[in-house]
């Protein structure tokens, strides 16, 4: 997983509330392994009934079209437990979506995954949108020191849960950071062998 350390790049403003998982990608593009994630990320938007891009769209704007950041409403990713959402969004290169709000699995898919859902409070979401609105925004995420700096302004404070900063920052999901244990885990497995040997010897052949 990639490390989310300091990232800087252009926000993508999708001021919408209640952005479902089945509008970030609809299931459509969910039925084949083969199908880049990316490539069903707001199909629904991004895409005329004729498979044309529609101009309108901010994702199909020239400027936002490299955008490291995503911008939305309330309650986004909310509607199913899909992961395939997270997968789009990253697979399309944003790395982290600044919101008013997120569904919990949403929110739980993200940290799996790298991506980094930050929730912010009123007046710093409205300070991001009226930027946004009015110029390209390119802003830094500093997810060690907790803050988003953007141009002759300052800087907005957010707070991590140290677990999930510390994953992010390794560039570690859950497994990776069990793995890191592996030699300890191995010593509590030859312990408890010895202990409790009726724990291990086990016919797992046996019908």
């Amino acid at each position: 997983m990639q490390p989310f350390t300091t990232v800087t790049g252009v926000v993508a403003p999708l001021l919408r509330d209640d952005v479902d998982t089945d509008a970030i990608i609809p299931a459509a593009f969910m039925r084949s392994l083969t199908t880049d994630p990316a490539d069903g990320l707001f199909a629904r938007w991004r895409y005329r009934e004729d498979g044309r891009e529609d101009p309108s769209f901010v994702l199909n704007d020239p400027r936002f079209r490299p955008a490291t950041f995503l911008l939305a409403g309330r309650n986004f990713g909310c509607g199913s437990s899909r992961e395939n959402a997270v997968w789009a969004l990253a697979r399309f290169g944003i790395r982290a979506v600044l919101a008013l709000g997120f569904s919990d699995i949403f929110t739980e898919n993200a940290y799996k995954n790298g991506l980094l859902p930050l929730a912010l409070p009123a007046d710093a979401h409205a300070r991001l949108a009226a930027a946004a609105r009015a110029t390209t925004l390119t802003i830094t995420v500093d997810a060690g020191q907790g803050t988003i700096t953007m141009p002759d302004a300052a800087p907005i404070g957010f707070a991590l849960e140290p677990r999930r900063r510390a994953r992010l920052l390794a560039g570690q999901d859950e497994i990776d950071e069990s793995l890191v244990l592996r030699d300890d885990i191995a010593r509590f497995r030859a312990a408890q062998a010895q202990r409790l040997p009726w724990l291990f010897d086990v016919d797992v052949t046996a019908g």
